[in-house]
């Protein structure tokens, strides 16, 4: 049991450190939200996320994660963080998601124990599908959100209505990264034995937001495409609606890929620049990610397995 606690808090603050950028990140980078302010965002509302929406995601992960004793739910947790860890030490917005899998699919591999490749493979489908949608829902949103702004002539009331705009979108956001990306390590926590540890992992995840998340802040908010208040808006809102739908049919996908496919989307529509190698860069860390995971985690076990 204390093993799996401790790679459960390994992985809730490399969550933190990865993921909370994605709830964040276009708030901070287009200047509405300051990084204290994000923080407190991430605290509130992932928690709040974590303890009323989790249940759908939760239990996926925890019925993949079906026959792996508790030591072994702790290896994966490790492999899993391990990877998301070194991505955020490049500053690279990966999904912790797809590690998960990929170190529960290694995990099973190692053991030879069954893998429901149905359901990996419908959660893999939708890793295609959700930066597909979070972008053409930013279009959408922007291309409705934009003529709206142009009928507010008070400069005061355009900047308070964009601010506070923004600000929703981010805590949307934020109970989102709650019900999906922290459910996943609940998910994996209880299959490891721990009892109700939602609300405790999420303020773990907020200490990982705290300490070690701003590199991967400034590549979403600043370092993708350039972000106004406008463009932050319909970005962070149309990734979150893209992660919401997915979390009605309980599957686990990247709020990273989800927020990364809205912005570069938007701002290819509106012809902005995008950092076409940043991108790249990005995608390759998306496949990195899960396969790294996965190796460790056969690796793992096949050494203690046998007695290492």
């Amino acid at each position: 049991m204390l093993e799996v606690i401790a790679t459960a808090i390994f992985m809730a603050w490399a969550v933190g450190a990865n993921d909370s950028a994605k709830a964040v990140g276009t708030a901070i980078g287009s200047g509405i939200v300051g990084f204290k302010r994000a923080v407190l965002i991430i605290a509130v509302f992932t928690t709040i996320g974590a303890v009323i929406g989790h249940s759908a995601v939760s239990g996926t992960i925890t019925g993949l994660a079906s026959g792996l004793s508790s030591w072994n739910v702790a290896l994966a947790l490790f492999s899993a963080a391990s990877a998301v860890t070194v991505a955020s030490l490049w500053g690279h917005p990966i999904s912790t998601t797809q590690s998960i899998i990929g170190a529960l699919i290694g995990s099973s591999l190692a053991l030879s124990l069954p893998v429901d490749w149905w359901t990996i493979g419908k959660i893999i489908s939708a890793w295609f599908f959700s930066p597909v949608f979070a972008s053409i829902l930013a279009i959408v949103i922007y291309k409705l959100y934009k003529p709206l702004l142009r009928r507010i002539k008070c400069l005061k009331n355009l900047e308070l209505t964009q601010k506070w705009l923004v600000f929703l979108a981010s805590a949307y956001s934020a109970f989102n990264l709650g019900t999906n990306e922290v459910s996943n390590v609940i998910g994996l926590a209880k299959a490891g034995g721990m009892s109700n540890p939602n609300a405790f992992l999420a303020l773990v995840m907020a200490l990982g937001t705290l300490t070690f998340s701003y590199e991967v802040m400034m590549t979403i908010g600043r370092d993708i495409a350039p972000l106004g208040p406008t463009s932050a808006f319909s970005s962070q809102f149309g990734a979150s609606i893209a992660v919401s739908v997915a979390n009605l049919f309980g599957l686990p996908v990247s709020s990273g890929q989800a927020i990364v496919g809205a912005i570069s989307g938007l701002s290819a529509y509106k012809g902005e620049r995008v950092n076409k190698k940043l991108l790249v860069d990005i995608v390759k860390s998306w496949v990195r990610a899960p396969l790294f995971a996965g190796l460790l985690a056969f690796i793992l076990i096949k050494l203690f397995s046998a007695g290492f």
